[in-house]
């Protein structure tokens, strides 16, 4: 019988889940990352241990840098460390030059998220208002194909190194650009039932 570890940001991000869980008698804990690249960097090695010998699904939400229409769910495919002044050309990254990426690779015979749309999800310190890509950088990142979240790349190596298995199902909110907030905040709540509605369907 699987254990489960649902890592969130914040409580808010995952309480239908909680309550959905609960019902069906579900193994699980729940762990915290705390909001933001930071918060989640300092929770990683605690994450890590809270994960050991667990399935962890990692909840969050997301703006697109594609189109935008109505929220939706995805899945991650790899998670790049991409802050926006290097998004932009405003500054470069430590090598110069490098993309620091983790590549997901789930077993599929197992996934609860073979049925999402799988997605680049960049990792900034801050809230993106500028959704530009540099030409050298949409060499290898299709923006499109890319959606932004700020805790997860400073913790799923650690999680990946403990868990039994490590899924990302993120809820797309918002367009990044200056009206990303307000559109969150119209949006988060529908994604966190969405997840919740879909993950119960899975199991």
């Amino acid at each position: 019988m699987k254990r489960f570890l649902i890592v969130s940001a914040a409580p808010f991000e995952i309480a239908p889940l909680v309550q959905r869980l609960e019902k069906k008698r579900i193994d699980f804990k729940v762990a915290e990352c705390g909001i933001g690249a930071i918060a989640a960097a300092t929770k990683a090695h605690e994450l890590a241990e809270a994960a050991s010998g667990r399935h962890v699904i990692f909840v969050g939400t997301s703006g697109t840098f594609g189109p935008f229409a109505a929220p939706s769910l995805c899945t991650a495919s790899r998670v790049v460390w991409l802050p926006a002044c290097e998004r932009l050309g405003l500054g470069y990254g430590i090598p110069r030059g490098t993309l620091h990426e983790v590549r997901l690779t789930p077993n599929q015979t197992q996934s609860l998220t073979a049925d999402l749309p799988a997605k680049t999800v960049v990792c900034s310190p801050s809230i993106s208002l500028e959704a530009g890509f540099t030409g050298d950088l949409q060499k290898v990142l299709d923006p499109a194909l890319c959606v932004e979240n700020l805790e997860l790349f400073s913790c799923i190596k650690p999680l990946l190194d403990s868990a039994d298995c490590v899924e990302v199902i993120l809820g797309i909110t918002n367009q990044i650009g200056p009206a990303a907030h307000e559109q969150w905040v119209k949006f988060h709540r529908n994604v966190a039932d969405m997840t919740a509605d879909y993950i119960e369907e899975k199991l």
